[in-house]
Parts: structure tokens; sequence; C-alpha cells
């Protein structure tokens, strides 16, 4: 018996480490194109992490998205990765309200998908590839897989819900 339950502790422990491995190897992977935390960056990458120096009422580290400056985009998108970009213009204020339902976008699919935040007025030539006409906007890249664009400009209102399914259309969920 207890060498069934040792047995079963060791898979559980090594699973564990597999498990904890791949993640820091994802976001290694991804540090690469990283560089310090921005709020004003043209290019950031929302990333669920640790937030450093916190700790909750017990001593747990706190978890949630940072912005971390992109220092290469184009090697970022090279990757191999599956990311949405998230288009808005730095001149608007209106763009807030979206960007912290892109922050919870980033948690709920951290680890599945990568969001990345351009701004759409030092972007232009993505804006033209995309073919994208206003902001904010959203553009899914995934490996082997056509890129596909929101187009936010022709559903009149919408929501981030709306986002959202149009995600899991495309078998992001």
């Amino acid at each position: 018996m207890r060498y069934k339950v040792r047995l079963s502790l060791t898979a559980v422990l090594l699973a564990a480490m597999f498990l904890c491995s791949c993640s820091k190897q994802e976001n290694n992977a991804l540090n690469a194109f990283l560089g310090d935390y921005s709020y004003s960056a043209p290019a950031v990458c929302m990333v669920y992490e640790q937030v450093e120096d916190e700790l909750d009422d017990e001593g747990n580290p706190c978890y949630g998205i940072q912005y971390r400056e992109i220092t290469d985009l184009e090697g970022l998108l090279k990757s191999g990765g599956t990311f949405l970009i998230y288009f808005y213009s730095s001149m608007s204020n209106e763009s807030a309200e979206v960007t912290a339902s892109m922050e919870d976008v980033a948690q709920l699919y951290s680890g599945k998908m990568t969001v990345l935040m351009l701004d759409a007025m030092e972007y232009r030539d993505m804006m033209e590839k995309y073919d994208i006409e206003a902001v904010p906007e959203y553009v899914l890249i995934r490996p082997g897989q056509q890129d596909q664009v929101f187009k936010s400009s022709s559903h009149g209102f919408w929501t981030v819900n709306d986002v959202l399914s149009w995600l899991e259309s495309y078998g992001i969920a």
C-alpha cells in the first residue's frame, strides 16, 4: 500500500514539475522579446505574472496583468505563439474601458494566447496591412492559420463579449 502511495505522489510531483518547467520555458521564450514594465510604450504585451514585491494578507505572491514593452515585435510574432493584437489610439481618452477589458481577456487566456497592445498612431503600417479603418480593433494571429480581423467598424455597437465570441469561433476557448 505504501508503495502505491509513494508511486502516486511521485507521479503527481513529476507532473507538477513538468508543468512548471513548461510554463517557465514559455515565459522565458516570451521574455526574449520583452523589455521593462511600461504603461506608455507604443507596443506592450499584457503578461499575467507575479507582481513584484506584492503579497496578499496570507503572504502569498500576488499575480496580475503587467504591461511589458515589446522590444522585438517582428520576432515575437514569428515566435509561433497565438496572439491577439489590440489596436488602440493614444490620441483617444475613450480607450481606457476597453483596455481594462483587454486586461481581463489577457488574464483569462493566459497560457493559451498572448495579448499585445499596439498604438495605431505608431503602427500605421500594420493598420494598412490588416485594412483597419478604426480603433479599437483586434487581429488574431495563430501559427499556420490565416490572420483574422474582428472588423469592429462593421459591427456598429459591440462589446467585449462579442470579441470573446469571435475568438471562440476561431477555436480560442
